[in-house]
């Protein structure tokens, strides 16, 4: 079984919400869509579920063009984010109704009806009114009632939205396990990072209506594609600083504000064929320390502390550099110590990069300049 998108675009009020977008799902693999709101995620989703039509494009299910088809006729198992439970009926009603309107037969309705409630552990449930169960409970019911019907493929939209926080790793783990039991073709949408993460073979991040990259969580934090990527993932955001580089006999040399380090020779090809001055240096929070590398030519960035945030085991620091703007850096369990009672608004300070993870991008474009291979996926 596949579930695949082709140059699919749906418009709306004259703009395009979806914007020739494709991607496949391959068969047993959780596929997440990324995005924040607006971004289209959800409007795909119910394009593939039929409840909506795409103004151009196709869908696929296991080979078969579905683009047409109403939604009954798709065998999609769908998992919403309110649950979409009836409320005059009771669990085992609500688990059981949509295979009774495909006509199975009773039996095997009351069978798959058990076993599903039996593996995510709501039997003793089955007589309840819905009206009565927890949010948590209520989206047991839905993931059983997706879990009873032997569907071609599964799609969850923003299915734990509603749940407090606590509930939310538990309610992956329920996700897990009916993915584990049937390994279809999932696709799954949210704008939560940590969600997409911990659930993803690979994830597929949406902006505007366009598909931005595909990848693993790997790929997309260690290559990711441009500056909305590299800006969109990670807990503090990435920093993206306007630089200048300049040839020298030995390579390259970035200018960030006031420091300048000379690049390794990886970027020496690249930065002969951008054959520009103008450049964005990406450089991740977590590529700043207070302690120099074993690098033969260090790699520093100064500027003047304009924030200090103390946590348990890492410090967050703002810098104001030079009237290029600003960097943050996490500064983890070792540098923290140093940190500590040394360091205070106003001051100077210079923090070493670790240049392995650092990334250039395209001054016009916003298109990343690919000074490693990134792996195949």
């Amino acid at each position: 079984m596949t579930l695949e998108l082709r140059n699919v675009t749906k418009i709306l009020q004259g703009r395009p919400v979806v914007d020739d977008v494709s991607f496949r799902v391959e068969d047993g693999e959780f596929f997440v869509l990324l995005g924040t709101s607006g971004s289209g995620k959800s409007t795909l989703l119910r394009i593939i579920a039929g409840l909506e039509k795409p103004d151009r494009g196709t869908i696929w299910l296991n080979g078969k063009d579905i683009t047409n088809l109403p939604s009954r006729e798709r065998n999609l198992g769908m998992v919403f984010q309110d649950y979409g439970l009836y409320p005059n009926m009771n669990v085992y009603q609500n688990i059981a109704y949509g295979l009774e309107a495909r006509g199975v037969k009773r039996a095997e309705v009351d069978h798959r009806v058990k076993s599903a409630a039996n593996k995510l552990q709501i039997e003793h449930h089955l007589k309840r009114s819905i009206s009565d169960l927890s949010g948590g409970e209520q989206q047991r019911v839905a993931l059983a009632r997706a879990l009873a019907k032997d569907a071609a493929a599964y799609l969850f939209d923003e299915p734990l939205s509603n749940l407090d926080p606590k509930l939310r790793l538990s309610a992956r783990q329920d996700i897990q396990e009916v993915h584990r039991l049937k390994r279809k073709p999932s696709l799954y949408v949210t704008h939560d990072q940590i969600e997409a993460f911990a659930l993803a073979d690979r994830i597929g991040i949406l902006s505007q209506g366009r598909m931005q990259q595909i990848g693993t969580a790997e790929i997309l934090m260690n290559y990711p594609a441009n500056t909305f990527v590299a800006s969109f993932l990670g807990a503090v955001p990435i920093n993206l600083i306007a630089g200048d580089i300049q040839q020298e006999s030995i390579g390259y040399r970035l200018w960030l504000g006031q420091s300048s380090f000379l690049l390794e020779t990886r970027w020496t090809p690249i930065l002969d064929r951008y054959n520009k001055q103008k450049i964005i240096a990406g450089i991740r929070p977590n590529a700043l320390s207070l302690t120099a590398s074993a690098q033969p030519n260090p790699s520093t960035l100064t500027g003047k502390i304009e924030a200090v945030e103390e946590l348990l085991n890492e410090v967050i620091v703002v810098l104001q550099l030079d009237g290029k703007g600003h960097a943050t850096a996490v500064l983890g369990d070792a540098d923290a110590g140093q940190f500590a009672g040394q360091f205070a608004a106003g001051g100077a300070l210079t923090l070493h990069i670790d240049t392995d993870q650092l990334l250039l991008f395209d001054f016009d474009t916003n298109m990343a300049l690919s000074g490693t291979a990134a792996p195949a996926f």
